[in-house]
């Protein structure tokens, strides 16, 4: 690699250009920038010194991306519009390769240029939209717009592949991709450049081994700072990243510069009706044992149909992991972190996500809208890294799919999406070691249906009922006729002396029931039989009465009918043998004889104890089922949109 080396035109320093994609370069010494061109050396100004952070990445640093090494070889920190700053680490490759490595709120984004195919025109930034699909990006899938704004050059380190002037303002366009792509549109040129690459890990780029920086110096001199409106002591946990704090003292809101307070105006008091019940400063313990400290606390609020709902969120930090939220409300938690916004989807209808589908997928999963409404700040306490205020308004959007609730918060100028897994108060407590947190009331938009087992496994031995039921048949057997005759009792001397008549003989079989039917032709009368089973070897009878009636008729609603031409009675197994029927009868029209046919059946599959044992063992899953839906209403009775809550399986 070639070296080019000269003197600082401002200082007379030696300075080293070591790259050749290299085209400014920060004097060591005096920090001028300096710029190289086909002639000579240029001073464009002095840049500030770089705001210090906790930052696992510095200069000189080498790791590999793709089989490549490459080295860290400047570093330029931009300032957010909104209050922020960022790191932008140029890396220059073993093979002529030159990259960015972006580095924001403990996020990391390796990105390339990436030339605009001939024909392709970026979109012009006043016209560019939040949501918006942008298609020219080769190499990738198309990405939406996540962010736009104004970025101001504030300083700088090492080299720089560009022309940077101190205090430049250039706007640019933040793109997210599906599998963690991830682009910037930068409009300081024209026309536009597009850089095009992927969020990444320390390990995914050979730096996993790179540990925050320690800043003890800088937290003692931050930590002994008074407050400039009252002079109370303030300790900033992340004074680095940090753009707004608040005074526990006076409650006046202060901005934070690299450390430097300077005092806004005091804060309104909170109109919530409860306090926080988290400290800011409290640590806790999540999932995969990650430690994060509360460093902020925030009431917002959304006021529906002229009705003003609260709610608290908490801010969480790690310098490894970077920003958090634990969000409460109803005495409900869950646990947010942000999510790639191009992974969301419009479920169904192909709508773009900027126009609020009624559903969209993620990872998968279905989740369905429950709240489109405007979120405001209303109270704020400890640190933040944004300059908050309170009256900050954005558009807030809830999809759920329990136990995941899906956020998207959206301004003329940025787009986020996050999902918050739902917590139980059992789990928070355990997180940061604290008991007697209050219960919660209602259930939570997210809340998980926990009585699933007794209706999921209420259903297995209704499975193994039929099971059996259906394996018996083949050894039981099909139901068989055994009798079919019609006989005739003759007419009645005396209407109130019963006649008889026999059956020819027949046989059953032992252990299986006898069903025994007869029909006669009466017609707005009645036929009263008792029919015997005479086993003929042993003499032993069994007899069952089968009453037959039937009538109809016309009346004011038409015509009816009761009762029928034909009943019938079951007994149990009897002992196999040779068997003859006795039926006796008395009749309504008792001068006619009476015909009556009879049937006799076995083993007839009446149902009576399968029907019993479904009932008993439909209890719990029916019982858990009501409950089930009763949950279910309860959580979407308080979503703006109609949705049934059969869909929602909160599984």
């Amino acid at each position: 690699m070639s070296v080019l080396q000269a003197s600082c035109p401002n200082c007379a320093g030696p300075i080293e250009f070591k790259a050749g994609s290299t085209i400014v370069l920060v004097c060591p010494f005096c920090r001028s920038a300096v710029v190289r061109n086909d002639r000579a050396l240029e001073d464009l100004g002095k840049v500030t010194d770089i705001a210090e952070s906790e930052s696992p990445l510095k200069l000189g640093q080498k790791g590999s991306y793709n089989g490549n090494r490459f080295e860290l070889s400047g570093r330029a920190q931009l300032r957010h519009e909104m209050g922020g700053f960022w790191d932008e680490w140029y890396a220059t490759f073993s093979n002529g390769w030159v990259g960015w490595l972006a580095e924001a709120q403990g996020k990391f984004y390796l990105t390339f240029y990436q030339p605009i195919p001939d024909g392709k025109v970026l979109p012009p930034f006043d016209q560019l939209q939040i949501g918006q699909t942008v298609q020219e990006t080769p190499g990738s899938s198309p990405m939406i717009v996540t962010e736009k704004g104004t970025a101001t050059a504030v300083a700088a380190d090492g080299e720089i592949p560009y022309r940077l002037t101190p205090n430049e303002q250039s706007h640019y366009a933040d793109l997210s991709g599906r599998e963690n792509a991830f682009g910037t549109i930068d409009y300081s040129n024209e026309p536009p450049w597009l850089f095009v690459g992927n969020q990444v890990s320390l390990d995914e780029i050979g730096l996993g081994d790179a540990r925050p920086a320690q800043r003890e110096t800088r937290r003692v001199s931050t930590a002994a700072m008074g407050c400039p409106n009252c002079g109370g002591p303030l300790a900033l946990a992340a004074p680095d990243k940090s753009e707004r704090v608040t005074c526990p003292n006076c409650n006046s809101l202060l901005d934070v510069n690299q450390g430097n307070l300077s005092y806004l105006h005091a804060l309104n008091p909170s109109p919530s009706p409860h306090g926080f019940v988290l400290a800011v400063g409290a640590e806790g313990t999540f999932k995969d044992g990650v430690k994060l400290k509360t460093i902020g606390a925030v009431v917002r609020s959304v006021t529906i149909d002229g009705i003003q709902y609260f709610w608290h969120e908490y801010l969480l930090y790690n310098p490894a992991i970077g920003f958090r939220w634990l969000v409460h409300s109803d005495n409900h938690w869950n646990y947010v972190e942000s999510i790639n916004a191009a992974e969301i989807e419009a479920a169904g209808n192909g709508v773009s996500i900027s126009s609020m589908p009624n559903a969209v997928r993620f990872n998968g999963e279905t989740y369905k809208i429950f709240q489109d409404a405007a979120a405001v700040v209303e109270y704020v306490k400890g640190e933040f890294y944004w300059r908050v205020e309170q009256g900050e308004t954005v558009r807030a959007v809830d999809y759920v799919a329990a136990p995941v609730m899906l956020s998207q918060e959206i301004t003329e100028s940025e787009m986020n999406w996050s999902a918050g897994v739902y917590m139980t108060n059992a789990e928070v407590e355990k997180a940061f070691g604290v008991s007697g947190l209050p219960k919660p009331w209602s259930v939570a938009p997210n809340q998980p249906f926990t009585g699933s087992f007794y209706y999921t496994w209420g259903l297995l031995p209704l499975g193994l009922l039929f099971f059996v039921a259906i394996f018996m048949i083949p050894f039981s057997g099909l139901s068989s006729t055994i009798l079919s005759q019609q006989i005739v009792l003759p007419a009645m001397v005396n209407p109130t002396t019963p006649q008889a008549a026999f059956s020819q003989p027949f046989d059953l079989k032992g252990s299986r029931n006898v069903k025994i039917t007869a029909s006669a032709p009466v017609n707005n009368s009645f036929a009263d039989l008792d029919v015997d089973l005479v086993n003929e070897q042993s003499q032993e009878v069994e007899s069952v009465n089968v009453p037959i009636e039937y009538y109809t008729g016309t009346d004011s609603d038409g015509s009816w009918t009761e009762g029928g031409q034909s009943q019938d009675a079951t007994l149990s197994s009897l002992p196999a043998g040779k068997y003859t029927l006795r039926v006796e009868g008395t009749w309504q029209n008792s001068t006619q004889p009476m015909p009556i046919s009879v049937k006799v059946e076995q083993n007839v599959v009446r149902g009576v104890n399968f029907i019993c044992a479904l009932v008993v063992l439909l209890i719990v899953p029916v019982l858990s089922l009501i409950r089930k839906l009763s949950f279910e209403s309860r959580k979407w009775k308080d979503s703006m949109f109609t949705t049934s809550s059969s869909d929602d399986s909160g599984e």
